[in-house]
């Protein structure tokens, strides 16, 4: 396999059509966290005095019923907003992810330049494959995950309850707290460390999954037995080009982090400056607002234009490891 033709060609697609800059922008917008976010509401009314009669603050006024009537709207309208965002990022990560493989895919096969409409076909017509892949390797590691992090939580729990119940004093209980949270947060290093491996092994057998799933057009389970056969067969490429492509992201860290600093930088310093002459917030904020947004926009489109080399990456080098050999000529 030439690993340096697979990024030479990989880049000059990424460079060339701009329909793959939409959805690499989207799955870096939706795609990037994993997981969810729900919005945390838990600080809402806070803990303020006992309302009628009182000791020395005095009588408040009642509260209107407008008043309450008004928060939960507003409690209605973010859980609802919270709720479609999910949805959303579901719906377009998957729609994005598929729409990059799809379209590199009929672009190397009969030389269909990718469009944006016709990639959100593609991403539509796979969803719900995509979507039970990523749904059949995710839940058993978010059981495996929270099981881990329960047991992490043991050396804490297990030093404090057989004191309580015993009626030892506050400051023996105290003490053997502190000593279980030392093991509980070895524990968790040492979870977080196995976690972060089991992510690596499974990379790259995730990505050949989706491949399998939106190329040959496989159905759920049929993907990830054809992808785990195709790794299995070619674990020396595979490895090699998922090798490639971690010191390739760590390169592409260490610029975003000098690019990032100076975007976010120039913002912060104007900003800064903007108060000290003003001696107000205000201006400041705005500065800061009115300059920042254009720089995150920036730092968003350079991100989704990596997301969208790298997923055009593996899919060049899926379509390589699965072509026909040529006798006598190795990959």
């Amino acid at each position: 396999m030439d690993y340096g033709k697979l990024v030479a060609r990989s880049f000059e697609i990424t460079r060339k059509y701009r329909a793959l800059w939409l959805f690499g922008v989207l799955l870096a917008l939706f795609g990037g966290g994993g997981g969810f976010n729900p919005t945390n509401f838990s600080n809402l009314g806070g803990s303020s005095g006992r309302g009628g009669t009182g000791g020395a603050g005095g009588n408040f006024p009642p509260v209107p019923a407008w008043v309450y009537q008004s928060i939960g709207v507003i409690i209605i309208a973010l859980v609802c907003f919270a709720l479609v965002w999910i949805v959303l990022s579901i719906v377009l990560r998957f729609l994005s992810r598929g729409a990059l493989i799809g379209s590199v895919q009929e672009l190397e096969a009969n030389g269909t330049p990718p469009a944006v409409g016709r990639g959100f076909g593609i991403g539509g017509s796979r969803f719900w494959q995509l979507l039970g892949i990523g749904l059949t390797i995710n839940i058993p590691l978010f059981v495996l995950s929270l099981a881990l992090f329960l047991i992490a939580g043991l050396p804490a729990i297990a030093t404090v309850v057989p004191m309580i119940a015993a009626g030892r004093s506050s400051g023996q209980i105290t003490s053997a707290f502190a000593a279980g949270l030392v093991g509980s947060f070895l524990l968790l290093c040492c979870v977080g460390v196995f976690l972060w491996i089991v992510g690596l092994v499974i990379t790259p057998f995730y990505e050949l999954f989706v491949r399998e799933c939106v190329i040959q057009k496989r159905g759920v389970f049929d993907s990830i037995r054809a992808g785990y056969r195709i790794v299995r067969a070619n674990v020396g490429n595979v490895a090699v080009l998922y090798i490639l492509i971690i010191g390739i992201g760590i390169g592409y860290g260490l610029l975003m982090l000098v690019i990032g600093l100076i975007l976010i930088g120039i913002p912060a310093v104007l900003a800064i400056v903007v108060g000290i002459a003003t001696h107000a917030a205000a201006p400041a904020i705005i500065v800061g607002l009115v300059i920042g947004i254009p720089m995150l926009l920036i730092l968003l489109f350079i991100n989704g234009l990596y997301r969208a080399f790298e997923s055009t990456l593996w899919t060049e080098g899926y379509l390589a490891v699965i072509a026909p050999k040529t006798p006598g000529v190795a990959l």
